[in-house]
């Protein structure tokens, strides 16, 4: 959020709450009773402040990041980079491949099947969708070859089934 912040400048809770849910990625939720309350605790915390604003015909607020907000930040970025930023993040796909032995085979060749077409599909939404600046293409590429790289390992684990 502090990031949304510094790279939109000063925006409403409704432009971040829109960027989180366009965002191809599971992990940020775009939901108003996440976004608002996290908000309002950056404000206590002197990393945002906000001002009333009005838009058109309607009044709202917008709200921008201090420069303690942007050292926290900087923080955040590192380096260091901890052992949780470069790990493996947690992939419900790869988790349930351990259990796929408990399927028979059938079953196996179709939850193999849909997993194919659900990343598929994924990859297609993948494309640019207004991607602003280098660091936006930069991160949507690592997004794609991420999914690139679990549709080539799906294959593999078929492979070594049998089941594809």
């Amino acid at each position: 959020m502090l990031g949304l912040l510094w790279k939109q400048g000063p925006c409403t809770a409704y432009a971040i709450r829109r960027s989180l849910l366009g965002s191809p990625s599971s992990h940020w939720s775009g939901s108003a009773g996440a976004i608002y309350p996290l908000l309002r605790r950056f404000e206590e915390r002197g990393l945002a402040t906000s001002r009333k604003t009005l838009r058109g015909d309607r009044a709202g607020w917008q709200y921008a990041l201090t420069a303690a907000g942007r050292e926290r930040l900087l923080a955040w970025l590192g380096p260091p980079m901890t052992g949780e930023v470069v790990a493996i993040a947690a992939d419900p796909l790869r988790t349930r491949a351990h259990f796929l032995g408990v399927l028979p085979p059938k079953r196996r060749a179709t939850f193999l099947a849909a997993a194919k077409e659900a990343l598929e599909r994924h990859l297609g939404d993948l494309a640019p969708r207004g991607a602003v600046d280098r660091f936006d293409r930069l991160a949507l590429r690592s997004a794609v070859r991420v999914t690139q790289a679990r549709l080539a390992w799906l294959a593999e684990v078929g492979r070594s089934l049998g089941d594809s």
